[in-house]
């Protein structure tokens, strides 16, 4: 098994904390050969945490030596850092969202176009979700589907995300509402296919951030329809997901899937999985196979933002 040259662009948080304990982890399939961030220091330092071998830039462009990149930085740079990937020759997985707005992410889906020989895989991490296979699994057991109702109380004031500039001061569409947004509707995208139309509310309760925190969604899919609800303005945490059938109701809640009809209850474990070595395996496999990603398709993460920005410019 061949392992692929990688560069990393970025030095933040996603790099630090998710991505390079990830790809550790998958020394068996990647030799991490650069890094790159406007910090210079940064980039030493996360260079000589990976190996006394890997070299530091504060240029991508000038990057040597590599056959795919991984892009984690703020997500209003992310076209410039693909063009610049894609006119060197290298495959590139880049954190979502895929832009900031759904204008830029279809300028990253024509530049896609211009290199088709080129793989672009968008890490939404969601997507690799054991619960998905689990809930659609036993989906069938409640019925016809009547509504679900996926409700998310994140605590954000005090996470370092929301003390990185960024995000405090979001280019990005909504703020939070699009940048963690994306995971929760590509979680539901994964299990009811397809959208057709969506509608819904926003507003802002905080203040640490120049964006919307609380958003309510209505979607509509081909066989369902329910409500996203999230807010990330509280001091709490609460996060529980519904589907309510003709039959009964299954519901998803603290690492179980439980299917409730009448007095018959059923619980499934979700089986444990850490989505970011999942994502750069299936990424792996994309660039050595030639593959299309199916999980990482630019496409789908266009869609995911799509439905909270039309959410957004109600």
């Amino acid at each position: 098994m061949r392992k692929l040259k990688l560069g990393i662009i970025g030095s933040g948080i996603a790099v630090k904390e998710l991505h390079l304990p990830a790809l550790k982890t998958l020394n068996t399939l990647y030799e991490i050969k650069a890094i790159s961030s406007r910090n210079i220091d940064h980039a030493k330092s996360l260079a000589n945490e990976c190996g006394s071998d890997v070299v530091a830039f504060d240029d991508p462009s000038k990057m040597t030596d590599i056959e795919v990149v991984d892009i984690a930085i703020p997500v209003n740079l992310n076209y410039d850092m693909i063009k610049i990937a894609f006119e060197n020759g290298w495959d590139v997985i880049c954190e979502k969202p895929i832009a900031e707005n759904t204008h830029s992410a279809r300028k990253i889906l024509e530049l896609h176009e211009k290199y088709p020989q080129r793989i672009l895989y968008i890490a939404e991490s969601h997507r690799h979700d054991p619960a998905i296979k689990v809930i659609k699994d036993h989906l069938s057991e409640i019925g016809n589907i009547a509504f679900f109702d996926y409700r998310l109380v994140i605590p954000t004031k005090d996470s370092k995300y929301a003390k990185t500039e960024w995000r405090k001061h979001p280019a990005h569409v909504g703020g939070f509402l699009s940048d963690g947004g994306v995971h929760h509707v590509a979680f539901l995208n994964a299990i009811f296919g397809k959208y057709l139309s969506v509608g819904g509310f926003t507003k802002q309760i905080s203040d640490f951030t120049d964006a919307y925190d609380t958003m309510i969604m209505n979607i509509k899919y081909e066989k369902a329809f329910g409500t996203y609800s999230v807010t990330y303005a509280p001091d709490y945490r609460e996060n529980e997901f519904s589907i309510y059938g003709f039959l009964g109701f299954l519901k998803m809640k603290d690492s179980k899937v439980t299917v409730v009809k009448g007095n018959d209850i059923k619980e499934y474990p979700i089986p444990p999985a850490n989505f970011f070595v999942e994502e750069f395996k299936d990424f792996y496999n994309c660039v050595v196979n030639r593959q299309k990603p199916v999980l990482g398709d630019p496409y789908l993460a266009f869609t995911d933002l799509e439905m909270i920005e039309k959410v957004i410019n109600l």
